[in-house]
């Protein structure tokens, strides 16, 4: 077996989150090291960054490394959602400019690129078997484990690291993407195309390099009941749309991707010994295009922790953001009314109503300093009414 080495934190996860996290570690003088299973040599879902990414990139002195990625200017969203008819959403109010569409395993890579030059230690293609404590310290295991102080979570939606250090993840829904990318003729139009149908919704958007990903988010049952992981399945679903259909020209590159997309809330999103970032911490619907942005955010923000914020404060942050997020939710799913029976769009009715809860004995649980933020549930059950 081979010698742990030592570190201040260890990372897992190298996407937005963990990658950001890294860096301003990195740049405070931190022994940080982060295990990203990947070499971001293959296709990452979340390719359209909304314009509020631009401030946090020059915030984050970032801006002139994005700049070298040659990313394609996002300027209006189209859809038709509550209406056959399509209609236009342009960014041109943004007091951020425009939007982007990006290569996100490159855009993935540039940050965690940073990150090492500003002396994290970055192992790539390195998978996290488990991470379990030992003599005060949490034993990452792994091919080159590590003995840290911290772990930060930044392993997406699965939350794995966290929920294995006793962590709750409560999730909202049951969405799952299916998607597939479009090699095409001609550079595509700098335009997001989403629609609604009666099993969910469609989303449609330009790539770098002449292609265009198409994508149909539903609840997983659906996707077992119409076979969406298969061609046929896909291609019959895409067939009954109304506008999305039309994009799908050109050459189908590679298989349908199916993953998770679902919602969710991590209680607590940090522990005594832990923290989690990004989707970790608190996943939202790609509807809302703020993943990214989020990454960013809670990375800056769980990096103020660490280097000896608040980490209360650090939960009541993320659980703020989830009664917003709910409310927004609720309100733009409640824009569409033509498939109000059916199944997909009934659940998302009956789930804006109920709060996330257990924050005061999870906080026990794992032994957070601080205890549970301030508000109740009963008030978060009055602010999402």
């Amino acid at each position: 077996m081979t010698a742990a080495g030592r570190a201040d934190v260890a990372i897992v996860g190298g996407g937005p989150a963990g990658a950001v996290t890294a860096l301003l570690l990195a740049r405070a003088g931190r022994d940080v090291v982060l295990y990203e299973q990947s070499c971001y040599d293959s296709l990452r879902l979340g390719e359209t960054l909304p314009p509020s990414v631009n401030p946090l990139l020059r915030k984050l002195d970032l801006w002139e490394r994005f700049g070298a990625l040659q990313a394609m200017p996002s300027y209006q969203t189209a859809s038709a959602w509550g209406a056959a008819e399509p209609a236009d959403r342009s960014f041109i109010f943004s007091p951020h400019g425009h939007g982007w569409h990006v290569d996100r395993a490159r855009f993935d890579a540039m940050l965690v690129d940073a990150a090492e030059q500003a002396g994290a230690r970055v192992l790539r293609g390195a998978r996290v078997v488990k991470v379990s404590r030992v003599d005060a310290r949490l034993h990452v295991e792994a091919d080159e484990p590590v003995l840290a102080a911290t772990v930060v979570d930044a392993t997406g939606r699965t939350a794995r690291i966290a929920r294995a250090l006793g962590a709750n993840r409560v999730q909202l829904d049951k969405l799952v993407c299916a998607a597939r990318v479009f090699a095409i003729d001609s550079e595509p139009r700098g335009d997001t195309f989403i629609e609604a149908a009666p099993d969910g919704w469609w989303y449609a958007s330009p790539l770098p390099e002449q292609r265009r990903i198409i994508a149909l988010f539903t609840d997983a049952h659906e996707v077992v009941r119409s076979r969406l992981a298969t061609v046929d399945g896909w291609t019959d679903a895409l067939a009954r749309t109304e506008h999305v259909g039309d994009l799908a020209c050109g050459v189908p590159c590679g298989k349908i991707r199916v993953t998770t997309s679902a919602s969710h809330e991590l209680e607590p999103p940090v522990g005594h010994d832990w923290i989690a970032v990004g989707d970790a911490a608190f996943a939202v619907d790609p509807l809302s295009s703020g993943g990214v942005d989020f990454a960013l955010r809670s990375a800056s923000a769980a990096a103020d922790v660490l280097l000896g914020g608040d980490r209360a404060a650090y939960w009541t942050q993320i659980a703020d953001e989830a009664i917003e997020y709910r409310r927004l939710r609720a309100e733009i799913y409640g824009w569409e009314h033509r498939f109000a029976d059916a199944a997909f769009w009934s659940a998302r009715r009956l789930l804006s109503g109920q709060p996330f809860a257990r924050r005061a004995a999870t906080s026990r649980a794992v032994g957070i300093d601080g205890a549970a933020p301030s508000r109740s549930t009963e008030q978060d059950a009055a602010a999402l009414a």
